[in-house]
Parts: structure tokens; C-alpha cells; sequence
């Protein structure tokens, strides 16, 4: 019998809480998935077949955690009226108040991380895709609405964000102060400076230097030392279509 998606889900996130319980309260060494699967109320099979390693069972919270902010903003029934700065904040707050449950277990997964271990960054950085969904969607929505203008190098803003999303869980992790009061004023501090990028002519600026030293000096260098043509005659055409987005002369 095919089992449908919404049944997959509650399989997979009782499989995740239950690694959690036993996780935090054993260790990540010393909790094992046939363990796991038991407490979850699943076989040994199933829990392999949803998540083959501890390893990526790591990541799978990470990603259902994306999953579950997404279910919390859109509850928020006015949250199409809060500005851009209001929204990207409020999504790493109802990250943090997620993790914030999970506290000890989101720290073992830290030290994991930034410490000796098996657990690498650039495999977290592969459960970003829901996260970057849902900032790519509120750029895209404040661009549209005149909120912004469009900045340079829109593409690369979802991704940027998402490396000071995870600047912040650091600090979170490590932040012993009453109420995590640094960590608000953390996010205040930097989300004011984000804003004021985002409204200001900083990016165009610095993206306008950037091109003028690529075009007029780099590229020079390239072509002599480095880039075979065809590469050379891709970069360039590149750059082409950037002035035409960008409505500078030819």
C-alpha cells in the first residue's frame, strides 16, 4: 500500500523528536538509530529508509525546522503588511523560539559542527533550500511592491542572508545572558544595518566599483594569463547582460 506524503511527514518528524529526546539525553555517540526507531515507534528498515546515518539525521531537523517557520509565518494573518526588515526578523526569531525547545541538542549539534567531528558546515549549507524559498519570496514581494529598489546581484541576497542567519544561531548558542537579551539586541543591531543597506545607494555603489575594476583592469589580466578564449568570451557576455539589466551604455 503507497503510503501518502502526509504520513511520510508525521513518520519523519516522529523519528526526529524522538532523536531529539534521545539525543540530549545520551549523547550523539552513544544514541544509535535502532534506538531511535524504537522510541519513535518505527522499524529498523523504516528508520533507514527516511534517514541511512545519524549524520543526516542531523540535517533532517535542521530542514524540518525551516519547514515548521514556515508554518508559523503563515499563521501570522497580517504578515503580508509587515515591511521587509519586520519579516526577515521575524523569521530568524521564530527560528531561534524553535531551537529554543531543543536547546541542548541544538548545542551538541554546534560543537559538533565548529569542533572536531564528522558534522561539516558546507552539509548544513545543503539544508538551506527552504529557508532561501522563503527569503527569496519576501525580496521578491518588497522589490514588486516599491519596498526596495532591486538591488545588485539580487540572486545572491537569499544565500547572503541565510550566512547571517546562521552567524546568529552561533551566537544564540552561545549566549548566557538573561532571556538571551544579546542575542535581541544582536539582531536588532544588525537587521537596522541591513535595512539601511537595502534602502540606501551602498550596494549600487560597490557594485558599480566592482564592475568598473573587472571590466577595466581584470579582464585584462585574464585574457593575457589565464582564461581560454571561449571562457574569456563567456565572462564577457556575462558582463553584457548585466549593463542591459542594468541600463548602462554599451
Amino acid at each position: 500500500m503507497k503510503v501518502s506524503k502526509k504520513a511520510k511527514g508525521k513518520t519523519r518528524a516522529k523519528i526526529i523528536e524522538a532523536s531529539i529526546d534521545l539525543i540530549t539525553q545520551k549523547g550523539y555517540k552513544d544514541a544509535s538509530l535502532r534506538e531511535i526507531a524504537k522510541l519513535a515507534g518505527v522499524s529498523n528498515p523504516t528508520i533507514y529508509n527516511y534517514f541511512p546515518s545519524k549524520e543526516r539525521l542531523l540535517y533532517g531537523y535542521i530542514e524540518h525546522q525551516h519547514l515548521q517557520s514556515a508554518k508559523v509565518l503563515g499563521k501570522i494573518d497580517d504578515f503580508h503588511t509587515y515591511t521587509l526588515r519586520e519579516q526577515l526578523q521575524t523569521l530568524v526569531e521564530t527560528e531561534l523560539e524553535l531551537y529554543l525547545e531543543d536547546r541542548e541538542f541544538v548545542m551538541q549539534i554546534s560543537s559538533m559542527l565548529f569542533g572536531n567531528s564528522s558534522l561539516k558546515l558546507d552539509s548544513v549549507y545543503a539544508t538551506k533550500e527552504k529557508f532561501v524559498e522563503i527569503v527569496d519570496e519576501m525580496f521578491s514581494v518588497a522589490i514588486e511592491a516599491g519596498e526596495i529598489k532591486k538591488p545588485p546581484f539580487r540572486e545572491y541576497l537569499p544565500s547572503l542572508f541565510w550566512d547571517y542567519y546562521i552567524m546568529v544561531v552561533a551566537y544564540w548558542v552561545e549566549d548566557s545572558s538573561d532571556s538571551f537579551e544579546n542575542t535581541t539586541q544582536f539582531i536588532d543591531h544588525s537587521m537596522g544595518v541591513i535595512e539601511a543597506l537595502l534602502h540606501s545607494d551602498i550596494l549600487g555603489r560597490g557594485s558599480e566599483l566592482s564592475m568598473f575594476l573587472l571590466k577595466t583592469h581584470l579582464l585584462s589580466s585574464l585574457q593575457r594569463y589565464s582564461v581560454p578564449k571561449k571562457g574569456f568570451d563567456i565572462i564577457k557576455a556575462k558582463l553584457k547582460e548585466i549593463d542591459i539589466e542594468r541600463g548602462d551604455p554599451q
